[in-house]
């Protein structure tokens, strides 16, 4: 038998030791290496551009080679040190699940194709589903939170107008709007785009002043459009803003949906996590009455990126909006991804998270989350003591805040703080004031790193005022 070419082939111990010899120093370099890019961009593209894809060179000398430019040329986003964002490190359990995903390489859009991938990642999206006390529904795994949410707009038209289906939005007499915090998670924008519904069917629906949405003006915006000849189908919550951590007030809003008779979505793409909390779920209040929820895996759950999850109160929505027939494919057991989702080929992302259960489990996660919360609650309390002005008042671990002392700009604040490179966090607009942000959300934060942070912003606020 004719044997593959040597350099396509699995060469035995050396390639595993070698990768596994990688990713140690990879995890390592999360502890305490800087944190902003070592190499200017012009230098990064240099290095790139300087490799010859002509001459193929040995996987140990390849591994080394793409590791060095990732580790001067990136910033170090999955650091111990890096503040700012909701893409934490990833866990070694969900690391290890995705390599071996990535070797077997399953076909999981239908179940006869891999019977054993897909039971177990459909046995997480049902455990997902009960503690969102959808018993009935049905949940899957996304690309990330962006397709979880456009996945539950599609499941919204499908309510609003049954012509939807053969249709599309021209089964609408009256131009569909679906409304949204201002402080949301602006990929709706783009969501309305590739719907075809277009970017003003978007309301943005301003805040009540502390980040969080304004439902008295909901719920005028919504008779004010219905008034003028729009038809309201849906209106999305936010549980924990990308910008300050806020939750909108999701009973409120599930009130005005049922009262309007439309679809009650709750975009919970990091803060979901806690689902695995029982003694945080009170911070969710509500959540377990929305007609779909989308959680991000790959944010606050430690697992690589993207690993989004859509659940749906009625899987009915979903199989109406993507079933499709054709001869190609096993006629299946009419639940398979490819008739059910709106991916076709499908990676086995829930081998990521079905893997941090098994190993951390949710005692695991709940310990991590007491880590976090109280490194929150540290950075609170010292922030003020070193001149720091807290803005937004966020049950989870999401703190803004800016120099009230010097009237210094957070941007200029956030760029000499990455300048020195030991640690990084962002900068964001809040309620009309630009603030710097910080989350403790990676497993590896300690209160050393949180006193580290505190010191280099001092440190960098001293530089600007000399």
């Amino acid at each position: 038998m004719q044997k593959p070419p040597a350099k396509f082939s699995y060469s035995g111990k050396k390639d595993i030791g070698e990768l596994i010899a990688q990713i140690g120093n990879a995890y390592a370099g999360m502890l305490n290496r800087p944190v902003a890019p070592v190499w200017s961009l012009e230098e990064t593209k240099r290095h790139i551009a300087a490799i010859d894809f002509s001459r193929p060179i040995p996987l140990d000398q390849a591994l080394r080679e793409a590791e060095n430019l990732m580790e001067n040329g990136d910033l170090r986003s999955a650091s111990a040190r890096c503040f700012g964002y909701f893409n934490p490190t990833s866990a070694w359990p969900a690391v290890a699940g995705d390599i071996l995903a990535s070797v077997r390489n399953p076909q999981i859009c239908v179940t006869s194709h891999a019977p054993a991938s897909v039971t177990m990642e459909r046995t997480i999206s049902d455990m997902i589903c009960r503690k969102l006390q959808m018993q009935n529904g049905t949940a899957h795994f996304t690309s990330g939170g962006s397709e979880a949410n456009e996945t539950a707009l599609l499941a919204a038209l499908c309510r609003a107008s049954s012509d939807y289906i053969e249709h599309g939005v021209r089964a609408f007499d009256l131009p569909p709007a679906l409304y949204v915090s201002a402080d949301s998670h602006l990929a709706w924008i783009k969501i309305a785009k590739a719907t075809g519904l277009g970017a003003a069917a978007v309301r943005l629906v301003p805040t009540s002043g502390d980040g969080r949405m304004d439902t008295h003006k909901l719920a005028t915006m919504i008779a004010d459009d219905k008034q003028s000849g729009f038809h309201p189908f849906m209106i999305a919550a936010t549980c924990g803003t990308t910008g300050a951590g806020m939750i909108d007030p999701m009973q409120a809003c599930l009130d005005i949906a049922m009262h309007e008779n439309i679809h009650f979505h709750v975009d919970a793409a990091w803060a979901e996590a806690l689902i695995f909390d029982k003694t945080r779920l009170d911070l969710l209040a509500g959540i377990e009455h929305a007609d779909s929820v989308t959680i991000d895996a790959h944010k606050w759950l430690s697992v690589p990126m993207g690993a989004g999850i859509i659940a749906l109160r009625d899987p009915s929505y979903a199989a109406n909006v993507f079933s499709v027939q054709t001869s190609y494919m096993p006629e299946g057991d009419g639940h398979d991804f490819y008739i059910t989702t709106n991916q076709w080929s499908r990676r086995f992302l829930g081998l990521r998270l079905w893997m941090m259960l098994r190993v951390v489990g949710e005692a695991g996660y709940k310990q991590m989350f007491d880590q976090h919360f109280a490194l929150a609650k540290y950075v609170r309390e010292h922030l003020p003591e070193n001149g720091w002005t807290i803005r937004n008042a966020s049950t989870l671990p999401v703190i803004v805040f800016d120099d009230d002392r010097y009237g210094l700009d957070s941007q200029t604040i956030a760029d000499e703080v990455e300048r020195r490179g030991q640690v990084w966090l962002g900068c964001v607009d809040f309620e009309r004031r630009s603030v710097l942000r910080l989350c403790t959300t990676s497993f590896l934060s300690t209160q050393a790193d949180v006193e580290l942070l505190i010191s280099e912003l001092s440190a960098a606020r001293d530089t600007l005022i000399k």
